[in-house]
């Protein structure tokens, strides 16, 4: 995991440079490769989602093929046994565990595979984690994950409804985008709304839609605790919450049922969602490209700290938009703004997660998987609309990241 310093970040000097990466603390486990009893290669891990609890105390980084050796995930990286490592962050600072497990304050496996987004219960008491495959497969994905943040311990599995008319048996043991898709949901995306005691919203990649939890009812064992599908234009991957909870959004992906990739995010309504509405879509935006054909397949979104915006990153279009918000649900034109990042030395930009900083700045990671170190991360200045910054050397392929509250990092 990479921890970048957004001030360092920001002096010109350090432009394009991995100078603001202040730490890069481990968060995969040792794992015995050559069979002699001895831990002693790092485990894959592929870390592709974290959450920071609201003390800026611990990051939770969800670990996609959890303690799988590099040889079995580069054989096939799906359908791993998940893991979460929780991070200690005053540790992770501390020069001396920069490259070393010396911030990791505990392994926690989810019991379930290809764990893929997560987050805290507006109490901040229990992590919820998608479950996105099952054993072997990238197909068959059909829980949320509750950990105890306390305990450090899987309290509850909350099933998510299957389409029991799909003709398959069970998991495929096919790549997606492929037919014998579509029994499974395969969650994503995670968001959570405080509204109502606390509403979970979760992408299902394997549909084309999202489940509304009732989170209390959830961790109580209530079967009727998903109370609501949202259809969405594809299967969605990035979801995020208005800053006063009331709005989400999501980024339609892909179809891993068809070669077919989105061009839309959607924009709902939290309260008639949760009430069952089926009215709950506000807003469905075209967004990355003007031509209406042209498959842009948005990544992830995100609330600007206002709530007035939503800054949006599509991979295949290599654009990063923000969205009025009030002009999208009015059903104006709504993209008022649209980048194209650029990447040091030209490789493609494919801009993927986003969090805020600083109350001013949108934090976007990119880069083209193409070996260590290759990703990077776009500072977007939220007034002015310019990246004013790139940080290099921030991981390969990373997916997700999140600000540490109280301190202008990432």
């Amino acid at each position: 995991m990479a921890i970048v310093d957004v001030e360092k970040a920001l002096l010109p000097e350090n432009d394009c440079t991995d100078c603001a990466v202040i730490s890069r603390p481990r968060v995969t486990p040792d794992v015995d490769c050559d069979g002699d009893g001895v831990a002693e290669t790092p485990a894959s891990g592929q870390p592709v989602a974290v959450t920071v609890d609201r003390n800026g105390r611990f990051a939770y980084v969800v670990n996609h093929s959890g303690s799988a050796t590099p040889a079995a995930a580069g054989q096939y990286q799906h359908g791993h046994p998940g893991l979460i490592t929780v991070v200690d962050l005053q540790a992770a600072l501390d020069p001396s565990n920069n490259g070393t497990l010396g911030a990791v304050a505990a392994f926690v496996p989810t019991g379930r595979t290809g764990p893929v987004g997560c987050g805290l219960s507006p109490d901040g008491k229990t992590l919820l984690v998608n479950c996105g495959e099952a054993a072997e497969s990238e197909d068959g994905g059909d829980e949320l994950t509750a950990i105890d943040v306390a305990d450090r311990s899987v309290i509850r599995r909350i099933p998510l409804w299957q389409n029991p008319r799909h003709p398959a048996k069970g998991p495929s043991r096919h790549d997606s985008p492929h037919p014998s898709f579509g029994r499974y949901p395969n969650p994503t995306g995670l968001a959570i709304s405080p509204l109502n005691g606390g509403t979970a919203f979760v992408g299902n990649g394997g549909f084309s839609d999202v489940s509304v939890f009732d989170i209390r009812a959830a961790l109580a064992g209530d079967a009727g605790a998903e109370v609501n599908r949202v259809v969405v234009e594809t299967g969605p991957f990035g979801l995020a919450a208005s800053p006063n909870g009331a709005l989400v959004a999501v980024a339609a992906r892909e179809s891993m049922s068809e070669a077919y990739e989105g061009s839309t995010i959607s924009i709902i309504d939290v309260a008639c969602a949760a009430a069952g509405g089926r009215d709950s879509e506000l807003a469905r935006v075209r967004i990355g490209s003007d031509d209406p054909s042209e498959r842009t397949r948005p990544f992830a979104v995100c609330f600007t700290p206002d709530g007035r915006h939503v800054v949006a990153t599509c991979f295949r279009s290599n654009t990063i938009s923000m969205i009025s918000v009030a002009d999208a649900v009015a059903g104006r034109p709504s993209e008022v703004l649209r980048l194209h990042p650029e990447v040091p030395g030209g490789a493609t930009p494919r801009p993927r997660g986003i969090t805020m900083v600083a109350g001013r700045y949108a934090a976007i990671v990119g880069g083209a998987k193409a070996g260590s170190r290759s990703s990077i991360v776009w500072l977007l200045d939220l007034a002015s609309g310019r990246i004013v910054s790139t940080v290099t050397g921030v991981g390969n392929e990373s997916y997700m990241l999140d600000a540490i509250p109280h301190r202008l990092t990432v």
